[in-house]
């Protein structure tokens, strides 16, 4: 948990390098701080029980990973896709004699 928000906030600081937008380096950044954040209150959660039942601290500090990532690889795929320069021609059909 905690390597993994550290990693987004890592990734988000040099998003431009490696090509994502100021937008989504910004908000991978966020979600990795939010995480790391939430991370003392998961643990004081797991410490006393005191919402046991609930998740939800858990849930805080595991989804700012998983939309970090998300975000991360869409942002790589599209930047990595080869563009069409020009539409495919239809096939040709060839009749032997």
């Amino acid at each position: 948990m905690l390597a993994g928000n550290i990693m987004a906030i890592a990734v988000g600081t040099v998003g431009s390098r490696i090509g994502l937008g100021r937008s989504r380096s910004i908000t991978i950044t966020v979600l990795g701080t939010t995480g790391l954040t939430a991370f003392p209150l998961f643990m004081a959660d797991v410490s006393t029980g005191w919402m046991s039942s609930m998740g939800m601290f858990e849930r805080a500090v595991i989804y700012p990973i998983m939309i970090g990532h998300a975000l991360l690889g869409s942002s790589l795929a599209a930047t990595r896709r080869p563009r069409a320069t020009r539409s495919p021609s239809p096939p040709r059909a060839q009749v032997a004699n």
